[in-house]
């Protein structure tokens, strides 16, 4: 057997968990490679971090996380700062933007049933740092403004129901709000802006291609700046997401970097979103972390031949 002890944290209020899959059976197939399978659940918000603080307490080797990116970051706050387990992320959520992200299948069943063929990469965590001294690490992306915005007034229970539409709804409601006003001091004060994106992942909110130049094994992230905040110039930049086209997208700029700081610009707070949940409000230091993470990826990521 690969692995002696896994366990699998289930978040049962994840959309495609509560719906239409098994754990169960996903637990079957996982112990084709593994020769103790534990199945536990989450009942609260937070309570991953401690679920898979226990296994790592208890000396599991791999760990299966089926819930969604808010249920994996979750997770991660739990194993930092050293993880020993090797890490599986299976699709249970909204949006899945790691999995799509790395070449794997939305189908938790095959992810699972591919675990033989996946191999342990360590990747690289970023963390946020806000002016309370509350933290947080995160696998995929950091953004600040409208985004987080937009996450934090996104019905969660309608998001259970249709999923990524409900936050496309949150946004159309945020077109007759006033919009966020934020900066970064990256290299003196740049021009002011609505959001900031600051990536180690090629796709955001789904399927969108938006820093094209991002890897989850970079030692940097991809930081995209939409400068301004006319409203109309926002649906020219939404245009450029659908496309495609961020990359070369007038008022779109894009910069490598191992740290930005960032602040809010006007009276109102400015919230922040970690892997699509929002964690707290500028000002905000974001920082490309020494933790890395031994999560499984199929061969085809981290040789670099995934397709967009």
């Amino acid at each position: 057997m690969r692995f002696q002890r896994a366990v699998l944290i289930c978040n049962p209020k994840a959309r495609k968990v509560a719906t239409s899959s098994n754990p169960e059976e996903i637990g079957d197939i996982l112990r084709q490679s593994a020769r103790d399978v534990e199945i536990v659940q989450t009942a609260a918000p937070k309570h991953a971090a401690e679920l898979a603080r226990n296994a790592q307490n208890e000396g599991c080797d791999l760990l299966a996380v089926y819930g969604g990116d808010g249920t994996v970051n979750e997770v991660i706050q739990g194993v930092v700062p050293d993880c020993s387990m090797e890490l599986l992320v299976l699709p249970g959520g909204t949006s899945n933007v790691f999995v799509r992200e790395v070449g794997l299948s939305q189908d938790p069943y095959k992810v699972a049933s591919q675990l033989p063929t996946l191999t342990a990469q360590q990747v690289p965590l970023g963390h946020v740092e806000f002016l309370n001294d509350d933290s947080r690490y995160f696998l995929l992306m950091c953004g600040a403004g409208l985004d987080a915005r937009i996450a934090e007034r996104t019905n969660l229970k309608l998001k259970h129901h249709i999923g990524e539409t409900a936050y496309w709804l949150s946004g159309l409601h945020q077109v007759f709000r006033r919009f966020p006003s934020l900066y970064s001091t990256q290299q003196g004060k740049e021009q002011t802006t609505s959001l900031i994106l600051v990536s180690k992942s090629r796709r955001y909110g789904g399927g969108f291609v938006v820093t094209p130049g991002a890897n989850l094994l970079k030692d940097q992230f991809e930081v995209a700046y939409f400068k301004g905040t006319n409203k109309f110039r926002y649906f020219s930049y939404l245009l450029s997401i659908i496309f495609g086209t961020t990359g070369n997208w007038p008022g779109i700029r894009h910069i490598d970097a191992n740290q930005i700081d960032l602040e809010t610009d006007g009276p109102s707070s400015v919230p922040v979103q970690v892997d699509g949940e929002v964690a707290g409000i500028l000002p905000a230091r974001i920082t490309l972390s020494s933790i890395k993470l031994p999560l499984l990826l199929p061969n085809s990521y981290w040789n670099g031949h995934v397709q967009s």
